[in-house]
């Protein structure tokens, strides 16, 4: 049993530094990477939903694209279609702005109202919790938690918790995504 906040956040630090070391090292795939972290993310701030999603630029605007959604309802990843939209441009917006949303209410709150009109509603998705991530300054994602069947009161130490995680998972796997995107391998030498 964790004494005290302190603490919390220590262990939930801790857990984090080891995956993304792992992730830096190679020891794990991007995938299973991605699956640790909304695992992590679900059981430390207690949701039944954890995401990353990224912002992209398409001719229709701006979209949201899934890297990853754990389902902790039924334990296990799920595939979750891209998010496009005049919403998302409120969304995003939002995120850039405050850097977080926080909906204890996510039909009736100003920055998430918009997912209900046709998917958020029939999955039972009560509340909702957001931390954005950047690289290079620009921002690129955020890390989400969601909560299904009843509403959540979302709290500090949760959101806390929440920007913790997705601080550090999102430099590695910025890391890891430039890493491997230069392929500095050895040309192999015909024989």
């Amino acid at each position: 049993m964790l004494h005290s906040a302190a603490e919390a956040s220590r262990t939930v630090g801790l857990k984090t530094q080891h995956m993304c070391a792992r992730l830096e090292n190679a020891e794990v795939s991007r995938p299973a990477f991605l699956e640790q972290c909304t695992r992590l993310v679900a059981a430390s701030v207690g949701c039944s939903r954890a995401g990353v999603w990224v912002f992209r630029d398409t001719a229709r605007g701006q979209e949201l694209h899934c890297l990853a959604m754990y389902d902790g309802v039924d334990d296990h990843m799920t595939r979750v279609d891209d998010e496009a939209g005049e919403h998302v441009q409120t969304y995003f917006q939002t995120l850039e702005q405050v850097g977080y949303v926080i909906a204890a209410d996510a039909q009736t709150h100003f920055a998430t109202a918009g997912f209900f009109s046709n998917r958020l509603e029939p999955r039972g998705v009560r509340s909702m919790m957001a931390a954005s991530f950047s690289v290079n300054g620009k921002l690129f994602g955020a890390f989400t938690c969601t909560q299904v069947g009843i509403r959540m009161e979302w709290s500090r130490p949760q959101l806390n918790v929440l920007r913790q995680i997705g601080s550090r998972a999102s430099l590695a796997l910025a890391t890891y995504d430039a890493r491997t995107a230069l392929d500095t391998r050895p040309a192999e030498l015909p024989v």
